[in-house]
């Protein structure tokens, strides 16, 4: 008498296959991932073997990538080494996949093709800049001189994301993940590129009133007789040097009735007639030009500094600077221009 399955034993069957060949499929891709050798399995030898399995022969395959079907197959034997698995059948006729090789196959498939979207991403990037940018500058340089022009940049370039960060510590690229840096000062570190956006000048300046309460200082020396208002950062307080033209730079004593470690608070103390300051023309120059602060001694430079100070955008000294980077520098370069501070239209 012949016995038949229940169609319910029939069904319970079907699933007890399926789960062990989903569990030695798991089995074999486990054992993959327990390799120690891939040194074989380049992203050329996977898109090789998936053709193979796809067309099902090496002539096919050597043919459409002008290679010779050896050459396939020298580096099919390669990967079963490496893999220490059987990956093809092979007989005259044509190759197939054994179980390994479909699973390999398989999740080739997918690391290929995230590949392809990987380089298609990083073409686009190349063509049209996107992505996060970040950017760190003074605070008081960043509210007056890079906030205003955030919109437009922006609607330059929809894509890009800009993290802007401002403060007065010193900040290293290199170290504190900043794509790009507004410095002001003297540049020195040949580890870093920049790109000058201006040249730093600076004026001694007052109030209407505090002048007509205090007088006109007539020359340098006279500094030591009126109260001066000055900024004391990280490196300490501030030194004044004057020079006339066609001479050197010289030191001269200050009589400081305020300092302070932010420059906006000296600004406004300026304003309000308490003394002198000198800061740059970036930082007064709005002052200046409505009748807020008065210029005095024009005929004498002034700076804080021996040496000449810019304000440049600073970046990592990598091989390529990437589109994004490129594409904010080249912005600032056009809004700033890189000439005199001060002379140019976009600034006070």
């Amino acid at each position: 008498m012949c016995s038949r399955h229940s169609p319910k034993k029939e069904a319970d069957y079907s699933v007890a296959l399926n789960c062990e060949k989903q569990d030695n499929q798991e089995n074999t891709f486990a054992e993959f991932a327990q390799m120690e050798d891939f040194s074989q399995l380049s992203f050329r030898s996977l898109r090789l073997f998936v053709a193979v399995v796809d067309q099902g022969s090496f002539s096919e395959v050597a043919r459409r990538e002008a290679i010779s079907p050896s050459s396939i197959s020298r580096v099919i034997q390669q990967m079963e080494q490496a893999l220490q698995t059987q990956l093809l059948y092979r007989n005259t006729r044509a190759v197939s996949p054994t179980e390994s090789g479909l699973l390999l196959a398989h999740h080739a498939r997918q690391v290929l093709e995230q590949l392809e979207q990987a380089m298609r991403g990083l073409q686009e990037q190349e063509l049209e800049p996107s992505g996060l940018v970040r950017i760190n500058a003074p605070v008081v340089f960043g509210q007056r001189h890079i906030a205003p022009w955030l919109h437009e940049l922006c609607a330059c370039y929809p894509k890009v994301h800009i993290e802007l960060m401002q403060t007065d510590d010193f900040i290293d690229p290199l170290h504190d993940a900043t794509d790009l840096l507004i410095r002001i000062g003297v540049m020195a570190d040949s580890s870093l590129q920049s790109r000058t956006l201006g040249h730093q000048h600076f004026k001694l300046a007052a109030s209407p009133a505090y002048l007509a309460r205090a007088g006109v200082p007539a020359s340098p020396k006279a500094l030591a007789q009126h109260s001066c208002l000055v900024f004391k950062g990280f490196a300490g307080s501030q030194r004044w040097f004057f020079r006339q033209p066609d001479a050197g730079w010289e030191p001269y004593n200050l009589r400081g009735v305020l300092t302070s470690n932010n420059a906006e608070t000296l600004t406004q103390a300026a304003i309000d007639g308490i003394g002198l300051v000198v800061f740059p023309t970036w930082l007064i120059g709005d002052a200046l030009h409505d009748g807020r602060l008065i210029s005095v001694l024009e005929e004498y430079q002034v700076s804080t500094s021996l040496e000449a100070q810019t304000i440049s955008a600073v970046y990592p000294n990598g091989k390529k600077t990437s589109v994004k980077v490129r594409a904010v520098i080249d912005f600032l370069l056009e809004k700033f221009g890189n000439e005199e501070w001060g002379s140019h239209p976009n600034w006070p």
